[in-house]
């Protein structure tokens, strides 16, 4: 399985990554997603993501919840807490993945 990181090109807030053989079926996956379930299937971008292919586990979205998950999303896929979210340095070095995160390194300045 392949790994796509899906989203709204436009809004860009939130984004997910999904496994999926084909672009047209990581699109069809993420209208399932938290980053895109009210989009057209037209509007929604998905970028391949090689670097994530070796984490499918055989479920068909990674989980930010899932401190593994978090850690790969963040650590390969350059994902981080979203800046309209007030989260506070408290909170960023809770978070699992802090130490490859650039929101981090932000909020440590």
């Amino acid at each position: 399985m392949k790994a796509w990181i899906v989203d709204d090109p436009i809004e860009a807030a939130s984004a997910a990554v999904v496994f999926a053989e084909t672009r047209g079926q990581a699109k069809v996956l993420a209208q399932s997603t938290d980053a895109c379930e009210d989009m057209a299937f037209t509007d929604i971008r998905a970028v391949r993501a090689p670097e994530l292919d070796r984490f499918y586990k055989g479920k068909s979205e990674m989980d930010w919840f899932d401190p593994d998950d978090r850690i790969a999303m963040v650590k390969y896929g350059g994902f981080h807490c979203s800046y309209e979210v007030d989260i506070g340095k408290d909170k960023c070095e809770a978070c699992p993945a802090h130490e490859w995160c650039d929101r981090y390194e932000e909020e440590e300045t």
